[in-house]
């Protein structure tokens, strides 16, 4: 059996959408910094895109098998999920720890405490995820007993 690989409507609006879009943003960038500074974004951007291709994208496949691996299967969901999270809120959180931006004479770029801050979403995040664990366990219990 074979997928469908045609691309759908939704494709086709996406790209007479979003390609105009995009060239927009290319000429503005190229008339508003000139091209060496337009290069560099193009090497940024193609950095990224492999920084996520060889190292992000192999290392969340392999920590997804290796919690496969240790808990038991009404408990990967939650863990992944927990992981992910936390995952994401570093990588958002992650400019403003490393105080990237930052100046000497503007003290309101980064005002407040971003590690408390950081720290905080990430323990929201795992005490979600210890009542998706506790709310799994009670189910599974309800069914061992027959209610």
């Amino acid at each position: 059996m074979t997928a469908d690989d045609t691309p759908g409507r939704g494709f086709w609006i996406g790209l007479a959408v979003g390609l105009p879009v995009m060239v927009y943003g290319a000429a503005e960038l190229i008339g508003q910094a000139g091209w060496p500074r337009a290069g560099d974004v193009a090497v940024w951007l193609g950095g990224g895109l492999l920084l996520h291709d060889l190292l992000l994208a192999p290392l969340v496949i392999a920590v997804v098998w290796a919690v496969g691996t240790v808990f038991p299967s009404g408990l990967r969901a939650p863990v992944r999920a927990g992981i992910l999270g936390s995952a994401l809120v570093v990588a958002i959180g992650w400019p403003a720890l490393r105080g990237y931006g930052n100046r000497p004479d503007n003290r309101t770029i980064h005002p407040l405490d971003y590690s408390t801050a950081v720290l905080t979403a990430i323990a929201l995040v795992w005490l979600l995820v210890a009542a998706w664990m506790l709310i799994a366990w009670v189910h599974g219990r309800r069914g061992l007993r027959g209610e």
